[in-house]
C-alpha cells in the first residue's frame, strides 16, 4: 500500500511539474474550446488572463489590421504596448510554423502576443481568442495562461454551395461568410448554374439570380475574411440550366436531350466561355474557376461526335472539351478544378472507388487492366488543372487511394471532395458511426480528409448538393467538421468534435447528442415513407411531375419522357371501411413505428425548445429544427389517426374520423410554420416567369417549396374525398 502511495505522490508530483514547466498537452482545460483544434498547446504559469483586461491593441510590423470578431474589434489600436494588450507581430522571416496561415498564440494573465509570418496567421489566430474569450465570458472564467502553436494540415479547405434549385438572402451568404471564417475554412466553391445574372449570355441567367456586382461584392467581403470564392460553372455536361433553353438546342449533342452539351460544336465554347468570363467578374481576384465536367453521359451520338467516338472513344470527346475549357483558365489567370469521374470511368476503374462487394483480386485485376488506358492518355491530361477525386462514403476504398496515387506519381495536382449530405435527406441528416464501410454523416468526412493528409493532398472540398434542397442551416455540421479535420486531421474523436461543435456553435453541453440526432433521423424516415407503397418520397421513382428522363446514366431515347398518370397510385391506399382492420394489419409496421414517434414526441419536441431558449448563438438552427420536427410528426400523427378510423366499432370510427379531420388542419398549420421559419433566411418561390429546369432532382419537380409535401398534397385530397359527408 505505501509503495502505491509512493508511486501515486510522484505521478501527481511529475504531472505538476509539467503543467508549471510548460510540457506539452493535447487540449486546453475545461469549459474551454478552440475549434478546429490546435496542434500544439502548452499551459503556462500564471493565473490567466481575465478577458476585460485586454483594452487595446498594438500592431508590430507592416501589415492591415485584420477583421475583427465582436469583442476585438471593440479594442482601441495603440501606438505602444503594456499591460492589457493585445500584441498582433508579423515576422515574414519566422520559420518555426510552416504555414502563412499559422501563428503562435502567447497567453497571461495581462497581455496576449500572435505572432506570425503571413497575415493569415495573425487572422485565425484572432479567431481563435475569440473563441476563449467567448467561453470565459459563457463561464464567468480566465482564459488560461498558455502558448499555443498552430498551423493547417491542409492549405486548401472548403466548402460547396449549391444554388441550383434555391437561393438564399444575401445577408445570410454574408453571416455564413463570418461563420466559416471563424473555423478557418478559408475557401468556398459556390455553383452558380443559372443563379448569376450573366451579362454576356442574359438568357441564361434566372430572373431572381444574383447580380455580378453582388456577388464580385461578396467575393471581396469573403476575402477580408481570408476565404476565397471561386466560380462553379457547369460544362459539358448537368448543362440543363443552360440547354433547356430552345435557344440554346442547336448546341445540344441530341435535339430532345438537354443534358449535355455536342463537344464538337464550337458554338458550345462560345456560350460557355461567355458564362466563364462572367464568372471570373463576378469573382475578382480569385485562383480557381471550377468547370464540372462529372458524369458526362450522352455523349458520342451526334453526326458531328459518332466517327471521333467510334474511332477513339468517348474519352477522347471528354477530354477534347477538358483541355478546351483548360486552355481558357490558363489565358484568364484562373487554374481549372475538373471532377475526375470520366476517365477513371473510361479506365474501367470508377467502380473501385465506390463499391465495397468488390474483392481485393476484382480490384486489383481492374487496376491492372486500367493503368495502361490512363496512362495512355496522360499527354491528353491538362497539367494546368486540379483533378478533384469526389468520393462521399468512407473513403478507403482501394480506388481512391490508387487513384490519388497515381495523380501523384504523374505529376497531376489533386484535391479530394466529401459531402455534409451524402445521402441528400431534406429534413434531419444521418449521421452513424462505428458502422465500418456503412458509416454516414460525418464519419466519411473525417475519413476522406485523413486519407488526403496522409497521401499530401493539400486541398479538400465539403460538397453540399442541392438535389433535394435541405436547408443550408442542415449543412452546418457538416461543413464545421470538414474545418475541424482539414486543419487537424487527427486531433479531435468524432464524440469530442461533437462536444465542440455544440459549445462552439451555441454555447450548449449535450452528452447524449449523437441518439438525440438518430431519434430526430428516424422520424424523418418514417415522414419520408408514410405515404409511398414503394420506396419514398427521395427516390427517383417517386417523382410526382412528369419530367424527362435526363438521368446520366440512362440511354437517351427521343420523346422519353414519363408517362402521365394517376401518381395517387404511388400512394397508399386508405381504410377500406367495409373491410375493417385488414388496412391497420397492411401497414402494421408503419404504424408500430408511429407509435414509437408519438411516444418520444412530447420529450424530444420539450428538449428541442430547451435547446432554442439555453442557446447563446445561432439559435435559428434550433428554431428550424424545432419547426422540421413539429412538421414530420405530422405524418404518423395521421396513419394513426387512420388506424383509429380503421374500426368494426361506430364510435371508435366517428372519433377516428375527428382525428384525422384535427390532423390535417394541424399539417396546414405546421406546414405555414415551416414556410416563414425557411423565409427568414431563403427565397421559397421562383418568379412566374422563370423557365423550369425539370429533371430528376426532386427539388426541381414544383417552382416553390411544395414539391417537399407533394405526397400530402394528393393524399389528403383522396381523404377528402374518403371521409364521411366530406364530399
Amino acid at each position: 500500500m505505501k509503495k502505491h502511495v509512493i508511486i501515486s505522490l510522484v505521478i501527481c508530483t511529475l504531472c505538476s511539474f509539467s503543467l508549471v514547466t510548460g510540457a506539452p498537452t493535447e487540449t486546453l482545460p475545461a469549459p474551454f474550446v478552440i475549434l478546429p483544434q490546435p496542434q500544439k498547446l502548452i499551459l503556462l504559469e500564471g493565473s490567466g488572463l481575465v478577458a476585460e483586461r485586454l483594452h487595446q491593441l498594438f500592431l508590430k510590423g507592416d501589415f492591415k489590421c485584420p477583421v475583427m470578431g465582436d469583442r476585438l474589434t471593440q479594442l482601441p489600436v495603440s501606438k505602444f504596448s503594456g499591460k492589457g494588450t493585445l500584441e498582433l507581430i508579423l515576422d515574414k522571416n519566422l520559420t518555426s510554423i510552416p504555414s502563412e496561415e499559422g501563428y503562435i498564440m502567447t497567453i497571461s494573465a495581462d497581455k496576449v502576443e500572435i505572432l506570425a509570418n503571413g497575415e493569415a496567421g495573425l487572422f485565425y489566430g484572432c479567431q481563435s481568442l475569440e473563441q476563449l474569450l467567448e467561453d470565459a465570458r459563457d463561464y464567468q472564467k480566465p482564459v488560461p495562461a498558455c502558448k499555443i502553436t498552430d498551423y493547417p494540415a491542409l492549405s486548401y479547405r472548403a466548402v460547396h454551395w449549391d444554388v441550383k434549385h434555391h437561393l438564399d438572402h444575401m445577408n445570410y451568404y454574408y453571416e455564413s461568410i463570418d461563420r466559416l471564417a471563424r473555423y478557418k475554412i478559408n475557401a468556398v466553391v459556390f455553383e452558380l448554374e443559372d443563379k448569376l445574372r450573366y451579362r454576356r449570355q442574359p438568357m441564361v441567367g434566372a430572373p431572381q439570380s444574383i447580380s455580378i456586382d453582388e456577388m464580385a461584392a461578396l467575393t471581396r467581403y469573403a476575402r477580408e475574411r481570408n476565404i476565397e470564392i471561386s466560380p462553379l460553372v457547369q460544362g459539358l455536361g448537368h448543362a440543363t440550366y443552360i440547354l433547356k433553353h430552345q435557344e440554346y438546342a442547336y448546341l445540344r449533342e441530341l435535339p430532345w436531350n438537354r443534358w449535355a452539351f455536342c463537344p464538337l460544336n464550337e458554338g458550345t465554347y462560345q456560350v460557355l466561355f461567355d458564362l466563364y468570363r462572367d464568372a471570373i467578374d463576378a469573382t475578382p481576384g480569385s485562383r480557381y474557376l471550377h468547370i464540372g465536367g462529372d458524369e458526362i453521359g450522352n455523349i458520342g451520338l451526334c453526326p458531328r461526335c459518332k466517327p471521333t467516338a467510334d474511332k477513339d472513344g468517348m474519352m477522347a470527346l471528354n477530354l477534347y472539351w477538358l483541355k478546351r475549357v483548360c486552355e481558357f483558365a490558363k489565358e484568364n489567370n484562373r487554374i481549372p478544378i475538373f471532377w475526375d469521374d470520366m476517365p477513371l470511368k473510361y479506365a474501367g476503374v470508377i467502380e473501385s472507388t465506390e463499391n465495397d462487394e468488390l474483392t481485393p483480386v476484382e480490384i486489383a485485376k481492374a487496376w491492372e487492366r486500367g493503368i495502361p488506358k490512363l496512362d495512355s492518355l496522360l499527354a491528353d491530361f491538362p497539367k494546368n488543372c486540379v483533378y478533384m477525386r469526389w468520393n462521399y462514403t468512407m473513403a478507403r476504398q482501394p480506388g481512391n487511394i490508387s487513384t490519388l496515387e497515381w495523380y501523384k506519381s504523374h505529376g497531376l495536382n489533386a484535391m479530394i471532395a466529401t459531402a455534409t449530405n451524402a445521402q441528400g435527406g431534406i429534413l434531419f441528416q444521418a449521421d452513424e458511426r462505428n458502422k465500418g464501410t456503412a458509416s454516414t454523416g460525418i464519419s466519411t468526412i473525417r475519413s476522406f480528409i485523413q486519407l488526403a493528409a496522409e497521401k499530401k493532398i493539400n486541398g479538400e472540398l465539403c460538397t453540399a448538393w442541392d438535389d433535394r434542397s435541405p436547408h443550408m442551416e442542415n449543412r452546418w455540421p457538416g461543413f464545421i467538421a470538414s474545418a475541424e479535420y482539414s486543419w487537424s486531421p487527427n486531433g479531435r474523436s468524432l464524440e469530442e468534435f461533437d462536444k465542440a461543435w455544440l459549445q462552439k456553435e451555441f454555447g450548449l453541453s449535450m452528452p447524449d447528442y449523437l441518439s438525440f440526432n438518430n431519434q430526430l433521423r428516424k422520424g424523418s424516415m418514417l415522414w419520408y415513407e408514410a405515404f409511398f407503397k414503394n420506396g419514398n418520397l427521395l427516390s427517383d421513382e417517386n417523382g410526382l411531375q412528369s419530367v424527362a428522363q435526363l438521368e446520366h446514366w440512362l440511354t437517351p431515347l427521343e420523346g422519353q419522357e414519363r408517362k402521365q398518370f394517376d401518381y395517387t397510385t404511388k400512394l397508399i391506399e386508405l381504410p377500406d371501411l367495409k373491410l375493417t382492420g385488414s388496412w391497420s394489419l397492411k401497414y402494421k409496421d408503419r404504424l408500430d413505428r408511429s407509435v414509437i414517434e408519438m411516444n418520444n414526441y412530447k420529450e424530444i419536441s420539450a428538449k428541442l425548445t430547451e435547446l432554442y431558449n439555453s442557446a447563446k448563438r445561432n439559435r435559428y438552427y434550433w428554431l428550424l429544427s424545432k419547426a422540421l420536427y413539429d412538421f414530420q410528426i405530422t405524418a404518423p400523427r395521421l396513419l394513426l389517426a387512420l388506424k383509429e378510423s380503421d374500426s368494426s366499432d361506430m364510435a371508435t370510427q366517428k372519433a377516428g374520423f375527428e382525428s384525422v379531420k384535427t390532423v390535417m388542419q394541424e399539417f396546414h398549420q405546421r406546414w405555414e410554420n415551416l414556410k416563414s421559419v425557411y423565409c427568414q433566411t431563403r427565397f421559397i418561390s421562383n418568379p412566374p416567369n422563370f423557365v423550369p429546369d425539370r429533371y430528376f432532382h426532386l427539388a426541381s419537380q414544383r417552382e416553390d417549396l411544395s414539391w417537399m409535401i407533394q405526397a400530402e398534397q394528393l393524399y389528403y385530397g383522396m381523404i377528402e374525398k374518403w371521409l364521411p359527408g366530406e364530399h
